[in-house]
């Protein structure tokens, strides 16, 4: 694992040229569970992707205890490496689809792709900021990594990530700031799930919200959220159950969003 790793980024660094980025890092509202914080990291990409490595820095007052890729958009990835750098608050992410075999690259989407597991050491610390940052010895910076066809030759290309919300606050407080810059629908984590899984949405402005949970066959079996609600970051959790309260059966199911003209859907698995 450690040649491949090592070899990957070889590759990674001699890939032929950068363009504007189209792909997007933030952070979802953590978790708190006992003295422990999961903060969920979401990447958006527009591209399909082949490779992405992934330097962090985090705040001080926090200790980075795991990062878990369970669940998340990387979970079948051949390669997911997180190194932790605990002296220097640095986490590197490393993801590549395909090591082993044969596997296609990171479709299109957003989701989570990894969750950051924290300890808090400081009581007084209401806030976890992440930044991307530079590791040297090694080198690592933060990119993302695409095949593209000149003709009939697949080559590789690099871009460098639009880094958006990398903060995320673990009280209330009034100055914390709750209103996102657009619309955004997340993948749904964890996924597949058993029993339940959480939906988070990003509301830039207040708007009619409704979001439904369709089967394959595009009928309705829940109403998750029908309300008016005011800008922020939301979240609601599906139990796998239907509008009368019975469990669903295993299989593929839809969640659907609309809030106003915005209108977005994504695709979850319940495995039982």
């Amino acid at each position: 694992m450690r040649k491949t790793f090592i070899i990957a980024a070889a590759m990674v660094f001699l890939v032929s040229s950068a363009f504007a980025g189209v792909s997007t890092v933030s952070l979802l509202k953590s978790e708190a569970q006992g003295d422990r914080v999961t903060v969920p990291v979401t990447l958006k990409n527009d591209r399909m992707m082949t490779g992405m490595e992934l330097p962090l820095k985090y705040s001080e007052g926090v200790t980075l205890e795991e990062v878990s890729f369970e669940g998340t958009r990387a979970e079948n990835f051949d390669l997911k490496v997180a190194r932790i750098i605990e002296e220097e608050n640095t986490v590197v992410i490393a993801l590549i689809p395909m090591v082993y075999g044969d596997k296609s690259d990171l479709e299109t989407g957003s989701g989570v792709i990894a969750n950051l597991i924290f300890s808090v050491d400081d009581p007084t610390v209401d806030q976890i900021e992440l930044t991307p940052t530079k590791v040297e010895y090694p080198n690592h910076s933060a990119l993302f990594v695409y095949s593209e066809f000149n003709g009939d030759k697949p080559e590789m290309k690099v871009e460098e990530p639009v880094f958006e919300d990398v903060t995320v606050y673990l009280n209330t407080s009034s100055s914390s700031p709750s209103v996102p810059t657009s619309f955004n629908l997340h993948q749904n984590y964890p996924n597949p799930f058993n029993p339940s899984t959480i939906i988070q949405y990003d509301l830039p402005a207040a708007s009619k919200v409704r979001l439904d949970i369709f089967n394959v066959l595009g009928q309705k079996v829940k109403t998750l959220v029908d309300d008016y609600q005011e800008p922020g970051y939301q979240s609601v959790t599906w139990n796998g159950d239907d509008d009368n309260g019975g469990s669903v059966a295993t299989g593929i199911y839809f969640y659907k969003i609309s809030a106003d003209s915005k209108v977005e859907t994504k695709k979850m698995m319940l495995l039982k």
